[in-house]
């Protein structure tokens, strides 16, 4: 059940029982391993139901995005027919929830042209992209090829 939370107990238990069992059956092979793990303790248990909650989540997180996408749209559309309307009724208006107001936005650099603009403005830093695909084709003077952070990849049906 996605809602109930796991005893960190439970687990703390389950977790060690796999360990006693994966040192008496150092030599054994996996799919042996396995079947005692699933048949002695409660870990492969706790695996599905820790799965679970993490599809549940992803869902409602996924779920939350797409609301969230389309309540910013809906107040971008309102804010622009507020706009609209304040540009027709005037600069200023009180109204029982705010007072709205248009003026000019913030200052902004316009560039006309690039290649005027003086170094000291201009940034550069590394294409990390790139950088990747030409250390996966060899050797690049000043940077390596390293492993990530494991991550847990899950395929949900």
């Amino acid at each position: 059940m996605p809602g109930s939370a796991i005893s960190p107990r439970r687990l703390e238990a389950a977790m060690s029982a796999v360990g006693r069992l994966k040192a008496e059956l150092a030599g054994y092979d996996d799919d042996v391993v396995l079947a005692s793990i699933e048949s002695e303790t409660g870990a492969l248990e706790l695996i599905d139901r820790i799965l679970e909650h993490v599809v549940a989540d992803e869902a409602l997180v996924e779920n939350g995005k797409t609301r969230l996408k389309r309540i910013e749209a809906r107040a971008d559309r309102n804010r622009s027919i507020l706009k609209a309307m304040m540009e027709e009724i005037g600069d200023k208006l009180e109204r029982p929830l705010a007072t709205l107001s248009v003026s000019e936005g913030p200052k902004m650099a316009h560039i006309v042209d690039a290649q005027a603009i003086p170094d000291v403005y201009w940034r550069r830093a590394i294409d990390k992209h790139e950088l990747l695909r030409a250390l996966k084709a060899g050797p690049v003077e000043g940077a390596e090829l390293s492993n990530g952070t494991p991550v847990l990849r899950l395929l949900t049906r």
